[in-house]
């Protein structure tokens, strides 16, 4: 039955597809040449013409679909990751036809017309998607192209499990019972599912039953004891999926499997900057620090020459901190304190009213444009506009010795603003508190988080909290 629906949905998808394609072809036409709207100077084609060459463009179009994949189940697949296939489609699509029609050697197909059609090719595709997803979510609410699963293990990781999937109805997953070897949860329910056992009974169990997934949800030798069953029951067809034990270590990521040779290996505490996201934040970091560099030009020389004329010594002040993968790097930042101003304290925080300061350098801490030449680091590439902020290697050795998670913090670039910074942690706050907030940007970054904090911070500056 499930195969019966799942075939349905892809015909009824592969169907809206083609008319989505076919609509837009049309259109298009009367869009760029009868709108009025653009210039027609070099000529219309027959709408009989571009009737004919309907055919062809729903084909190539469609063979792009499929090779993206959208036909695919993706019954586990999250909206971007939706978004993500349609967008490679109409991308893979846009080569295709302006290969056609270079081939075609059609005049009067200007690039107006294809990049018209290709817009809304993806306007038209997203709507469509969006409608089969939404008919899929309701149907598998009401309960029908439901997957049975059952989760090996009823302790806390499974019950877990079992919360998360309900929590997502629209996934039209249903758990059938627990199975488990523990003596004091066989025979009773879970959250309302009945557990069964031991593990050994499991063939017995699933035979006659509709079960299309099982979950391992154990750790150890009992998992162990677990895998010779569930190579049998794949062999039958069973998806079998295993939720990793990562014991105390700690995923910051979304799990990277790196294949080596005949192993798959799985990353634990890998950074969240990969690939193209690698370079997205590098590019914008050094545009936006040349920008401001450029803008603030004028008042950081003013600043320069107040540094100046204020009190003896260099105009910058440079110090070692702890940047991305543990390496250390020379800040810079406009001096606000007396030279020497550690040489009897060692190394310490600066505090409110700290008498260090320099007249100057008060103003310059309490408006945080001291901060401003960080923006060189930026522009060489050892710093972040947003990230955790840097500390020095004396005080990287005191937090991580009392706080085992600190180093993880390390594995994206320290910024000039954060997300502990725009929430009030920052400098003599307490390191507990910041240290929360760094590890979830750590471990939710985006490049659309990196500007909700870039546009918190003036705000935060203009307020002044803990700028000292």
């Amino acid at each position: 039955m499930l195969k019966t629906y799942s075939a349905f949905f892809n015909l009824f998808h592969s169907i809206a597809d083609i008319l989505v394609i076919a609509i837009c072809w049309v259109s298009v036409y009367f869009l760029r040449f009868k709108s009025g709207l653009f210039d027609t100077s070099l000529g219309v084609p027959e709408f009989g013409n571009h009737l004919i060459l309907l055919f062809p463009i729903v084909c190539i179009c469609y063979l792009g679909c499929l090779w993206a994949g959208l036909y695919k189940s993706k019954r586990v697949h999250n909206f971007l990751m939706h978004f993500t296939d349609f967008s490679k489609a109409v991308l893979f699509n846009s080569l295709l036809i302006v290969a056609f029609f270079y081939y075609a050697k059609s005049e009067v197909y200007s690039r107006k017309l294809l990049i018209l059609f290709i817009v809304m090719l993806f306007f038209g595709l997203s709507l469509s998607h969006l409608l089969v997803i939404s008919v899929l979510k309701q149907f598998r609410k009401r309960g029908y192209n439901v997957r049975y699963y059952i989760i090996i293990g009823a302790g806390e990781k499974g019950k877990q499990l079992l919360r998360d999937i309900q929590n997502t109805g629209w996934l039209g997953l249903k758990c059938l019972f627990f199975v488990d070897n523990d003596p004091d949860y066989i025979g009773t329910e879970q959250m309302g599912i009945p557990v069964y056992g031991p593990i050994e009974k499991l063939p017995a169990l699933i035979n006659g039953r509709s079960i299309e997934e099982i979950y391992l949800a154990l750790s150890g030798n009992e998992s162990q004891r677990a895998y010779p069953i569930l190579e049998s029951l794949q062999y039958t067809g069973i998806t079998i999926r295993i939720i990793p034990d990562w014991g105390n270590l700690m995923s910051i990521s979304k799990p990277v499997v790196v294949p080596i040779g005949s192993q798959l290996l799985f990353s634990a505490a890998d950074s969240p900057l990969s690939g193209y996201k690698i370079f997205l934040k590098h590019t914008f970091d050094f545009c936006m620090a040349f920008f401001l560099l450029i803008l603030f030009f004028i008042p950081m020389t003013a600043i320069a020459i107040l540094i100046k004329l204020t009190s003896k010594g260099p105009i910058f002040y440079k110090q070692t901190r702890t940047g991305m993968d543990s390496k250390s790097f020379e800040i810079i930042k406009f001096r606000t304190m007396k030279c020497d101003a550690e040489k009897e304290s060692g190394p310490q925080w600066s505090k409110q009213d700290d008498d260090r300061c320099t007249g100057i350098g008060k103003w310059l801490r309490k408006t945080s444009l001291d901060e401003f030449p960080q923006l060189i680091n930026v522009l060489k590439g050892q710093m972040s506009m947003v990230g955790p902020r840097p500390e020095r290697p004396y005080f990287v050795k005191q937090f991580s010795d009392e706080y085992k998670k600190y180093m993880l913090r390390h594995k994206v670039k320290t910024g000039i603003t954060g997300w502990a910074q725009v929430n009030g942690y920052r400098g003599d706050t307490s390191l507990r508190k910041r240290l929360v907030y760094d590890l979830y940007y750590v471990t939710n970054w985006s490049f659309l988080f990196d500007l909700w904090i870039l546009l918190q911070t003036p705000w935060h500056v203009i307020k002044g909290e803990n700028a000292h």
